[in-house]
């Protein structure tokens, strides 16, 4: 179930929308738009949020197609996520963005059965 819930962690976090003046677009058009600028993709990778954001999904699909991955780090990698997230949807709530709520809400539900197994898990 762990692992399910990483693959679902990593689709919402994909369909996360980001909004500023003028500009639109989902993570996953913002990842495409990184990697296909091959002239400026090293500075774009040295930025610390998108760096800690490509990070964070590469740990996360480990934890999806390893069997056996290292629970700490992946609950490490899920608690980074969620904060990034919580922080869009932060903005979103901020501005009164319906677009940027509901694209978030997903992540941050997930996110929740998450950290709820887990402490179910710790109890035991």
């Amino acid at each position: 179930m762990n692992r399910l819930l990483n693959l679902g962690l990593l689709i919402a976090f994909q369909f996360c929308y980001l909004e500023w003046p003028n500009h639109s677009m989902f993570v996953f058009e913002a990842e495409y738009d990184i990697f296909s600028k091959t002239e400026s993709l090293f500075n774009n990778l040295m930025h610390p949020i998108i760096l800690l954001g490509l990070i964070i999904q590469l740990l996360l699909l480990l934890g999806f197609v390893l069997k056996y991955f290292n629970k700490k780090i992946n609950n490490i990698a899920v608690l980074l996520l969620s904060i990034l997230v919580l922080f869009i949807f932060l903005i979103g709530v901020l501005d009164w963005n319906y677009k940027i709520i509901t694209s978030t809400t997903p992540f941050l539900i997930l996110a929740g059965i998450y950290f709820t197994k887990l402490r179910k898990i710790k109890k035991i």
